[in-house]
């Protein structure tokens, strides 16, 4: 069985049990001990929070551009998602996180900027970051790139055909999450101060997973 549809079998034999914020959510689910599906739907997105006896134990993130599982979920979770509560057996959410397993529970805590390369500029301003994703020398396209500001996650693109993406911002420093078609995760610390920003980033560089 997919886990696609794993997921979907389990919901259906599961509990509603109410909606929570992400915050709301992972510190109830605690208190209670609770196993069960927690699930945020946006677009053409899903967002799911397994929970076995209370503590997130898998991730999933399933959208049309292709899905993502564990640790690599959870960077495109956003702070502000509802979540709907399925409460079921902890054998049922057992299996569920089984094939979906976060192993760096710090994902749903913080940040996670420390070591990771910064680039960008020093004058206080704001405008447009643009950025250029090349491997070997050479445009990605259909690759995402997300930005998140501490644990928010605020805009998230596709690379076009020459490997590009532009964002609207303000001044600071940012969180940038590449995800390549090989579902590998590359991340950087983007300090973004000037009206317009171009910048191009060699994935295979800064922190990879």
């Amino acid at each position: 069985m997919e886990i696609e549809d794993h997921i979907r079998a389990v919901i259906e034999n599961s509990k509603y049990a109410g909606e929570y914020g992400t915050d709301d959510l992972i510190s109830k689910m605690k208190a209670s001990g609770r196993s069960g599906l927690a699930v945020s739907s946006d677009k053409d997105k899903q967002f799911l929070l397994i929970f076995v006896d209370g503590q997130p134990e898998g991730a999933a993130l399933m959208a049309s551009d292709g899905n993502l599982f564990g640790d690599k979920a959870i960077y495109l979770c956003k702070e502000d998602s509802k979540f709907k509560v399925y409460v079921c057996d902890r054998r049922y959410a057992e299996s569920v996180a089984a094939g979906c397993r976060i192993y760096d529970k710090g994902h749903l805590h913080g940040s996670q900027l420390d070591d990771i390369p910064t680039i960008g500029g020093a004058k206080i301003s704001r405008g447009a970051l643009k950025l250029i994703i090349l491997e070997n020398n050479q445009p990605k396209q259909g690759v995402r790139v997300s930005i998140r500001k501490g644990r928010q996650m605020l805009l998230s693109e596709l690379t076009g055909k020459e490997g590009n993406v532009t964002f609207k911002l303000i001044n600071g420093i940012y969180d940038c999450i590449i995800v390549d078609r090989d579902q590998k995760i590359h991340r950087f610390r983007i300090e973004f101060n000037d009206p317009r920003v171009e910048t191009i980033i060699e994935i295979g560089g800064g922190m990879n997973e």
